[in-house]
């Protein structure tokens, strides 16, 4: 949207419109102590031309991910994007970022998003997938509202090898819901099947892991799985990087009952933190709980294929604070774009992306470890990232870093896990190339020896 600011005479035309005295007026419900009472501290203002230029020099100061070697993984990552996603995403057939409100005369976007669910539910191995959400962390939550919906229960267990933004939002989800969250501690990098085994009983809905988790090592799932349905508690597995679908066995086969996270790897640029898309895909029984649309495929009176708002909770419309959820849209372009990604690359673009992942993060591995200071606390299997320790504070580390135009996490982990040592999530992805790897590791040197 372009800059149109509203002149002095439009202003009392629309006000006299309304038969409002000022715009003063319009906020009279406001209680006169919120009010400022000076003016703000603003500069002079700028005329649409400064106002464009003094906006693309504030931009020219982002750290571009293109312009540097990115590091950064966790929860947003840095992957390759075909230049058919962008291409295709923005045709006007199908450029819009909401599910329609008159659904059926919307074929298109009805289709795509049918096929975004087709490819989810098969890449997890899971019977249902929803419309999308608007992120991993969201995606989380409604996923825990769902399980306790359907199991009248409300203490729920998490890993805390969860990322810390994912937790955040389910601890605020569960405040208003008065669920009851109890931490499962980790043990040599993964989550401790003692603990878990302790801390579960059957008043417990649900248990969230995370694999690849906050540490990037990959969780055992069978005995994880085994554990939790000796007490009948059911299994939410948070995914944040899915490119590695690609590669592992479908989770829906771990006997895990929702699988969901974040999607912003297929297809979607880190783009200084969002947009991402949210995905859950779960089992057939919970299909009346699941938040959002399903989009399903018929045929319509005259024996031709047609889309249809096929799930579509009323209860999230009209019932409020009773609904299961009041997720009631999806990001619809973000789910497109998903979808045209794994069309453009198919199960085997796919499989080689992961391997590709794999190979570049076990370079970067050996290649720290045998020729700097830098200490790596797990030798487990792990997937594009892994977890470091520092010799000296990151905070630091991440200035010198950036001076040598290397990104880095800003996580703070040292507080969400004391018993490390400066701690670091390095992310090595197929977009990260041997010779960025070599200069990262001459730079660690200089700094650290």
């Amino acid at each position: 949207m372009r800059y149109l600011p509203i002149t002095e005479p439009e202003k009392k035309e629309m006000l006299e419109a309304i038969h409002a005295p000022s715009s003063n007026a319009l906020f009279h419900v406001i209680p006169d102590a919120f009010f400022l009472k000076k003016d703000l501290n603003l500069e002079e203002h700028l005329s649409e031309t400064d106002l464009e230029r003094y906006i693309q020099e504030t931009a020219s100061m982002n750290q571009d991910y293109r312009k540097n070697i990115c590091l950064i993984g966790e929860i947003s990552y840095y992957h390759f994007i075909p230049k058919i996603v962008k291409h295709i995403s923005s045709l006007p057939q199908f450029y819009t970022a909401y599910t329609p409100y008159q659904p059926e005369v919307s074929q298109g976007t009805l289709e795509t998003i049918y096929e975004y669910q087709s490819y989810m539910s098969n890449i997890t191995g899971m019977s249902v997938s929803n419309a999308s959400l608007y992120d991993g962390a969201t995606a989380a939550a409604e996923a825990m509202y769902m399980i306790c919906s359907h199991t009248k229960k409300t203490k729920v267990a998490v890993s805390n090898l969860l990322h810390p933004n994912v937790k955040d939002v389910i601890k605020t989800y569960a405040n208003t819901r008065d669920i009851e969250i109890i931490e499962i501690n980790s043990s040599e990098g993964c989550i401790s099947l003692l603990d878990l085994e302790e801390k579960i009983d059957d008043k417990t809905a649900c248990v969230f892991i995370q694999s690849p988790n906050i540490f990037g090592l990959l969780e055992d799932i069978a005995p994880i799985s085994l554990r939790t349905k000796q007490k009948s508690v059911k299994i939410v597995h948070v995914v944040l990087d899915p490119t590695i679908f690609g590669i592992a066995k479908p989770f829906g086969e771990e006997n895990v009952d929702v699988v969901c996270g974040e999607a912003q790897a297929f297809g979607l640029a880190p783009a200084y933190g969002g947009p991402g898309l949210g995905f859950l895909t779960t089992k057939t029984e919970y299909i009346r709980k699941i938040p959002g649309r399903i989009v399903g495929k018929t045929v319509d009176t005259e024996g031709k294929i047609a889309y249809v708002m096929t799930l579509r909770a009323r209860e999230q419309d009209i019932r409020r604070d009773k609904a299961t959820s009041n997720i009631c849209t999806n990001h619809a372009l973000c789910a497109l774009q998903s979808t045209i990604f794994l069309s453009s690359l198919g199960e085997k673009g796919l499989r080689d992306l992961s391997i590709q992942n794999i190979q570049t993060s076990r370079y970067a591995f050996h290649k720290i470890l045998k020729e700097t200071t830098i200490k790596i606390p797990y030798r487990k299997p792990f997937y594009n990232e892994f977890l470091v320790e520092l010799p000296i504070e990151p905070a630091l580390f991440r200035q010198k870093m950036q001076e040598k135009g290397i990104l880095i996490s800003t996580t703070p982990l040292q507080t969400e896990y004391p018993f490390l040592k400066n701690p670091l999530i390095l992310a090595f992805t197929e977009m990260i190339t041997k010779a960025q790897i070599d200069f990262f590791v001459t730079v660690v040197k200089e700094l650290t020896e």
